[in-house]
């Protein structure tokens, strides 16, 4: 045994510790163990944003507990890191680093631009998550704009394109303005902002009457409401309920304004309470605008530009049914170039609307000031217009229900957060749009042919020229004047969404990089991710599984909470309470802040806590302590116990509160083994903290004390088989605790147990979980034990009201209880008399004696079936 320090030094234990496992190679996977043996992760890549924030440390050393208890359980886990570097968030990040915009530069600058902020990002996070503890094989480390990730993210399109899941299409989809590109469904929040009901009048004429002769005044009027005045001129329809239908049989209506001619249709999906019961459809407004569009083949007529502007260019005034063509162009000139109310508060389209209706008697009353909910982009926060466009699409709406049935052969901890994918699945409402109009992301494969008779022909890339850039290569037989290449990237969830496969190197047999090594990893065991990207990383994870092979993609799912602020709020830099990991690992060390990290139960949300990083600190603090003290008399051990099963086997342990130690120990290791396997690191740590500071250090080292110091020939035994004990309990306390305090337990094992910490490299190692079969459960020594703890606790209390110490002396106690209890406390007199500081004890049936008064004088205790229980 090698001598301890006086103090713990954190700080630099936890840095020398960090390399050595580092240059030890003790969390490498061995790609030559069989897949059984294996325990695979697919960890979640975290996005490149340059801003390191308490939830990684949260849920990433969440998931490190359940990596770590694996390893010591025997598996050859693999567990990689990835970074998410290309896409949307990165070219952000870059547009805020180097204060400039991404339409400023060439592509290929900008790219080059990203390539090295993006570098210097995932130094910066790999740094983080050393310094944590971690315990990942770097040698597997991934980034999702590397060739590699390149090379399978095109495989996986090639894939789709191949088995007709993935398709190229012109449609109406949510477009950001500020970002400048489509979005998918699961990109957008909801918003609730201020805005107006403002009720307009519309005209009504025969459908036989004719434009030419006709006169907005003379006109039958109907009244509509809308929040969106701006989009009068793309307006293609007015929509009533079909209870209403008959009223305007034989008519159309004449927009204001504009005076354009469009049809009065009825459908059912018009709220007939909502506003008027009268519902102008625009192209296009809202995703109703688009249904009642397809459904009854109205016009389209776009007036809004990708920039949320609306532009004269983008609309054939001279083909419209119109009573006055050139008016509603002239009209229309005033708003060129002004942005929707969405977009510019100050000078919008919506007030300039509503100014010329106001102006021209066209409003039916003064407008209502609402609150409403707006669809905007999650990332950007601006409000979304719908645009049509052309965009990659991943079929799931075909496939919902067997997309339902994928997730529920994954197992979900907690149970209840499959609900929320279920729920997801359920509303979507459009498939998924994989293509994006930006710069720093994975190509598309794909060109589209110029030659003559194949016109727009889509050609594919050769899978064995991958990874390809359609900007810079050609497809075989082509020139480049021969081709058009894609311009879009692909979504960075589109390559996300194959990190399991980005590990294993394959999509499936015929699409791979290496299949042998992807038959050893995938599926993987386990995801562990945050709850809020269920809908995103987990839903489309679960997608290209079943797509790419009718497969799960893990068996287990592991969903965190978020990390709150102290007051439960969300941390924001405008709040002023966001906590820096770095600063708060530098104050406490990492094992105290993953100590806090392990109260949290699994999916719940918790709040950053400066007093559980305290309570933290002090089981740090304590752990050191005891194993300090105990480790005074563990020198004695004459050679290397090889387990406790066999030191009582051996007779070596021979006392009843040994024996009770040690059992307590066996169904510790055992419950919290079953809790982890659970993936409930919380209940484990819970049940052995009970373990380590109500059996270990309150009761058992404290009762042992007079044990441990007697050296007289006639304790001998007691004295080994307290010291054997001891030997035994701290052996299992350390390897417990590793998982979630892994540097001191390191710390504490490489010294005490130096021998078995020589053999096995690390405390972390490969099999180095405690086993409940290398103890002994004796239910009778724990009744026995349980009986001591309950007398020691009862003493405590009565020293504890008179106000002295538990060492104030005691000069008898009696114990009136029944023969069989009396028969276990003799069991443990002696250890009970020096805890107590008790001169003598002696027992009488259940309720004789005398009650004698005066504490100092002697203490009455009655043993009866409550004191029992307790």
């Amino acid at each position: 045994m090698k001598e301890l320090p006086q103090n713990y030094n954190a700080l630099e234990t936890e840095k020398k510790w960090q390399q050595l496992w580092l240059k030890s190679g003790v969390y490498n996977w061995n790609e030559n163990i069989a897949r059984e043996d294996s325990y695979v992760i697919d960890t979640p890549p975290p996005t490149v944003s340059g801003h390191l924030h308490m939830g990684h440390i949260y849920s990433y050393t969440q998931a490190d507990f359940i990596a770590r208890f694996q390893r010591m359980k025997g598996k050859n886990v693999f567990y990689p890191m990835g970074f998410d570097d290309n896409g949307l968030p990165t070219e952000r990040l870059v547009e805020k680093t180097e204060k400039t915009k991404a339409h400023l530069h060439t592509r290929e600058k900008f790219i080059e631009m990203c390539k090295k902020v993006t570098g210097q990002a995932r130094k910066d996070f790999r740094e983080l998550f050393e310094s944590i503890a971690l315990s990942v094989d770097w040698n597997q480390e991934y980034h999702t704009i590397s060739d590699e990730s390149r090379r399978i993210s095109q495989l996986s399109f090639l894939d789709l394109y191949k088995k007709n899941e993935v398709y190229r299409k012109l449609q109406p989809m949510f477009w950001d303005p500020i970002d400048q590109t489509a979005i998918a469904q699961a990109e957008i929040e909801e918003k609730e902002l201020d805005s107006f009901e403002n009720y307009i009048l519309f005209g009504l004429m025969d459908e036989s009457a004719d434009p030419k002769t006709t006169n907005w005044e003379g006109l039958e009027k109907v009244e509509i409401m809308t929040t969106r005045p701006e989009l009068l001129a793309a307006c293609v329809a007015l929509v009533v309920h079909p209870d209403d239908a008959a009223k305007y049989k034989g008519k159309k209506a004449i927009t204001p304004l504009f005076n354009a001619i469009v049809p009065i249709i009825a459908d059912e999906k018009v709220d007939k309470e909502k506003g008027t019961g009268v519902v102008m459809c625009c192209t296009f407004g809202d995703e109703t605008d688009i249904h009642w569009q397809r459904k009854h083949d109205l016009e389209i007529r776009i007036i809004i530009d990708k920039f949320g502007k609306l532009r004269s260019a983008e609309t054939d005034f001279d083909n419209w049914p119109c009573l006055d063509a050139a008016k509603a162009k002239e009209i229309f000139s005033q708003f060129e170039n002004v942005k929707t109310d969405h977009q510019d508060k100050k000078l919008s389209a919506k007030i300039k609307s509503i100014e010329l209706l106001e102006q021209n008697c066209l409003t039916a009353k003064e407008k209502k000031p609402i609150k409403h909910s707006v669809k905007c982009a999650e990332r950007s926060g601006s409000p979304l217009e719908l645009i049509p466009t052309n965009q990659w699409f991943v079929k799931v709406i075909d496939h919902k229900e067997a997309l339902k049935k994928k997730a529920d052969e994954c197992n979900w901890h907690p149970e209840f957060m499959q609900h929320r994918i279920e729920q997801w699945i359920d509303g979507l409402s459009w498939d998924w749009c994989i293509s994006r109009q930006r710069y720093f992301g994975v190509p598309f494969p794909v060109w589209y042919s110029k030659r003559a008779g194949e016109e727009g022909k889509i050609i594919i890339a050769d899978k064995s020229k991958l990874p390809i850039n359609p900007l810079v290569d050609l497809p075989d037989g082509y020139s480049k004047d021969e081709v058009i290449p894609e311009a879009d990237v692909m979504d960075t969830w589109a390559t996300s969404s194959v990190s399991p496969q980005l590990s294993s190197k394959a999509i499936n047999k015929e699409f791979a990089v290496d299949y042998e090594r992807h038959q050893k990893l995938f599926p993987a065991d386990l995801r562990p991710q945050a709850h809020e990207i269920i809908r995103t990383w987990a839903f489309y994870t679960i997608v290209k599984a079943y797509l790419h092979g009718d497969s799960i993609p893990w068996k287990n799912l592991m969903i965190s909470g978020w990390c709150l602020a102290e007051d439960k709020s969300k941390m924001s830099k405008s709040k002023g309470n966001v906590v820096t990991p770095n600063d708060i690992i530098k104050e406490n060390s990492a094992d105290v802040v993953r100590y806090w990290a392990a109260t949290s139960r699994l999916g719940m949300d918790t709040a950053f806590s400066k007093d559980v990083l305290k309570i933290g600190k002090k089981l740090s603090t304590k752990l050191w302590n005891a194993t300090k003290f105990a480790a005074i008399f563990l020198p004695l051990i004459e050679s290397e116990p090889t387990s406790a099963k066999d030191d009582i086997k051996k007779n070596i342990i021979t006392e009843p509160l040994d024996k009770w130690a040690i059992s307590r120990l066996a169904k510790t290791i055992e419950k919290a083994t079953e809790e982890l396997e659970k993936y409930e690191y919380s209940v484990a740590r819970m049940i052995i903290e009970d373990f380590f500071w109500n059996v270990f250090c309150d009761n058992y080292l404290e009762a042992v004390k007079g044990r441990y110091y007697d050296e007289t020939p006639e304790n001998k035994q007691k004295r080994f088989s307290a010291i054997h004990t001891i030997y035994h309990c701290l052996d299992g306390i350390l390897r417990l605790l590793a998982p979630i305090m892994p540097h001191i337990t390191e710390e504490l094992y490489s010294h005490i147990f130096d021998v078995k910490h020589g053999k096995v490299g690390s405390i972390h190692a490969r099999g180095f979980w405690p086993k409940a079969a290398d103890y002994v459960v004796d239910e009778e020594a724990e009744a026995s034990g349980e009986l001591m703890v309950g007398l020691l606790n009862y003493v405590r209390k009565i020293k504890a009201d008179k106000n002295v110490s538990i060492k104030f002396p005691v000069d008898k106690i009696e114990v009136f209880a029944a023969d069989d209890i009396i028969g276990k406390v003799k069991g443990f007199e002696k250890d009970f008399l020096n805890v107590t500081s008790t001169t003598s004890i002696s027992y009488a049936a259940s309720g004789a004696g005398e009650k004698l008064e005066g504490f100092n004088v002697s203490t009455i205790v009655t043993l009866g079936q409550k004191a029992e229980v307790a």
